[in-house]
């Protein structure tokens, strides 16, 4: 199901933003009054195909990032910023998804990734980034973690599906398997252990020894949380050095 965009008056140009992660309570306000006076209908944010769960038998897991259910978020689409919409984060397939939800019908809209600039859901920013020659699979979504002085933290979400026969059919069961993505001098490196963090910053090879013996519980318990707070304490060495 696709639907046509309607363009936004000039005039509301010069007073709204694109950038998803700046905007301010006043700025996401206007945005909100746009959306409630033309309705979301009207606004181009259901340029998109239809999208249909085919994998609904599972054994409690899911293939989303957070949760089943949609939750109220942010995106950028097409250059145009919506505030307050439900989305949810499709991560088998790495889909960006949103609902209509109104008197008529209610429908799950697949958006198309080459429109998706950023986007917010649960409290996580996320960016396309489809030029970093990764070679991950998928639409190109990263969670920008942190964003530092001299380093960038970027978390890629994966979710991976295995198949249970049954006598009545097929069980679905899907895990979790996170990327981290670190960006120094320009360049995207994946970083999934302690040995290949302290190759690509050899000058940091103590600090980064010493962090992870003093957060063991951290990184077993909450492996995001720990790179980001890794990251940042060695991002803040950087800075201090530079200022030295």
């Amino acid at each position: 199901m696709v639907f046509k965009n309607t363009l936004l008056p000039f005039s509301l140009f010069l007073l709204l933003g694109t950038g998803a992660f700046s905007q301010t309570n006043s700025q996401n306000k206007i945005y909100e009054t746009y959306d409630n006076i033309v309705g979301l209908d009207n606004t181009g944010l259901f340029n998109g195909t239809e999208f249909t769960d085919l994998f609904l038998n599972t054994d409690g897991t899911y293939r989303y990032f957070n949760g089943y259910d949609y939750a109220v978020g942010s995106v950028t689409y097409n250059g145009q910023y919506y505030v307050n919409v439900f989305l949810k984060y499709d991560l088998l397939e790495d889909n960006l998804l949103t609902r209509s939800d109104d008197n008529l019908s209610i429908f799950n809209v697949k958006l198309i990734p080459e429109f998706v600039g950023s986007f917010s859901i649960y409290g996580r920013n996320f960016v396309s980034m489809p030029g970093t020659n990764l070679e991950i699979t998928g639409n190109g979504y990263f969670e920008a973690a942190y964003l530092g002085n001299k380093l960038d933290l970027y978390i890629k979400h994966t979710k991976k599906k295995k198949d249970k026969p049954l006598k009545n059919g097929v069980q679905y069961r899907f895990s979790e398997y996170n990327f981290y993505v670190l960006k120094n001098s320009g360049n995207y490196t994946i970083i999934n252990s302690e040995r290949e963090l302290r190759k690509l910053l050899p000058e940091k090879e103590d600090e980064i020894r010493n962090f992870y013996k003093s957060y063991k519980a951290l990184y077993k318990s909450d492996p995001d949380s720990f790179m980001t707070k890794l990251v940042k304490y060695l991002d803040g060495l950087e800075t201090e050095k530079n200022q030295q």
